[in-house]
């Protein structure tokens, strides 16, 4: 019996064990049943959610790119793209109809049209004549004056030929500096920024009193231009002092160098270097002017330092302009070069009341500046570079350059029109460019004769 009791005892234990199992197995594939559907449910969430950005996206992109609506069109169009985008943005703002675009579109074509170069046209002729032909009406005056303070300005032919020329220096550099408020809203701050940059020396502001026979030398301070330069009178003794290696004393506004058996001629090296150095502004910069320009005020200069100006916290370096080509060159690159040559020519004409398509200055500037650097169209510049002996020699030094070329054995292709020209041929442009020959024979004009 009580064996019998223990193997029931056994059965039941293991049964509550079989149903403790099928319990807790229900428990998890439950559990997994639930985590399932929450990584469905989380899984739509996301993709609603993406198809919604993508959605605002493209709606986002249709409102911002609005020229971007008809590409099709626009392909189809004998327009630049840059042109229908603009009349895209146009019709959207001033809200046209299809009609009113359509008539817009079909008289920019019109325009278009009459604007484009034909195909063999000699740019570079006509390019020459139209600039040419202006620029003998211009005047000879070689400055004008902008402002009350004389600040010189280059004008008239002469700046036109010192652009062309490509010349290594302006003959009368100009810079136009822009400021960062609150400097450009106050006139007094303005003005006193701008007597700043004005290069000072030594010998601008003091007076040299020479006494050999007593081995004395007195430099006095000139104190009217100490207050119109902002400078203080103990920075500039300190500094003589410290400038030259003799015995200083000083009285009052009178700095006295004293020197024994020194070389005179030493004596005179040391002081003339010493009241050449520099004590305030920048190098180059002679002239300031304060104008008012819109609402703000604009330092106008005579000379110019681009890198000098450009290192300065006050000034606003994205509208810092100057009028030396060579310098905006070697300073900004070859591309700012280029547009300052459009822009000057362009400015030096509007001056003189001159009107120039501005396609003929860009053709020029284009010229000067393709090899990478700034080059006149003179005989050490862009002539000198041309490939054929002919074109050389047609420009200046005739006999050098043909002479030259004998000696190195070089050879004519006669490809450009100067050449042709010479040994009597059509010139390669215009209908010279055309190689299409008639046959009268298929035409069957001679079978009628």
């Amino acid at each position: 019996m009580a064996k019998g009791k223990k193997e029931d005892v056994e059965i039941l234990e293991e049964e509550e064990l079989d149903k403790l199992e099928d319990a807790e197995m229900r428990k998890g594939k439950d559990r997994d049943d639930l985590s399932g559907e929450e990584e469905n449910e989380e899984k739509a969430e996301g993709k609603e959610k993406e198809s919604a950005a993508s959605k605002a996206k493209e709606k986002k992109g249709n409102d911002r790119e609005i020229p971007n609506a008809k590409k099709e069109d626009w392909e189809e169009q004998p327009l630049p793209y840059w042109v229908m985008a603009q009349i895209a943005f146009i019709a959207e703002r001033e809200k046209l109809s299809k009609q009113k675009v359509e008539a817009l579109i079909e008289r920019i074509k019109i325009k278009f049209s009459d604007l484009i170069v034909e195909a063999g046209e000699a740019v570079g002729i006509v390019a020459a004549q139209s600039i040419g032909e202006p620029g003998t009406q211009l005047t000879l005056r070689t400055k004008h004056y902008a402002g009350a303070a004389e600040v010189s300005v280059g004008s008239g032919i002469q700046r036109v030929e010192e652009i062309v020329d490509g010349r290594s220096k302006s003959k009368y550099p100009t810079m136009t500096i822009f400021l960062n408020a609150p400097l450009n809203k106050d006139r007094e701050k303005a003005i006193k920024f701008a007597n700043k940059l004005v290069e000072v020396r030594l010998q601008d502001i003091t007076s040299l009193h020479e006494d050999f026979a007593n081995n004395t030398i007195c430099i006095e301070l000139n104190e009217k231009c100490l207050k119109e330069h902002y400078l203080d009178e103990k920075e500039i003794i300190a500094r003589i002092k410290s400038g030259i290696k003799l015995e200083a004393h000083q009285k009052k506004n009178v700095v006295e160098l004293n020197f024994k058996r020194e070389p005179l001629i030493k004596i005179r090296k040391a002081i003339l270097k010493l009241m050449n150095s520099r004590v305030q502004g920048i190098k180059g910069i002679e002239k300031v002017l304060v104008t008012e320009e819109g609402k703000e005020f604009v330092i106008k200069t005579s000379g110019s330092n681009l890198k000098g100006v450009l290192k300065l916290e006050e000034i606003d370096p994205t509208r810092l302009t100057t009028n030396d080509i060579m310098e905006t060159g070697l300073v900004l690159g070859i591309e700012a070069a280029r547009t300052l040559i459009v822009n000057e020519l362009q400015k030096t004409f509007k001056d003189n009341k001159i009107a120039i398509d501005i396609r003929h200055l860009m053709l020029l500037a284009d010229l000067m500046t393709y090899s990478g650097e700034v080059k006149g169209i003179v005989r050490t510049g862009i002539s000198r570079e041309k490939t054929s002996p002919f074109a050389r020699a047609a420009f200046e030094e005739t006999v050098k350059h043909l002479v030259d070329a004998s000696f190195r054995g070089e050879s004519e292709n006669l490809a450009g029109v100067v050449e042709n020209i010479i040994v009597g041929q059509p010139v390669k442009v215009g209908t010279g460019i055309v190689e299409l020959v008639m046959d009268n024979l298929k035409t069957g004009k001679n079978k009628k004769e």
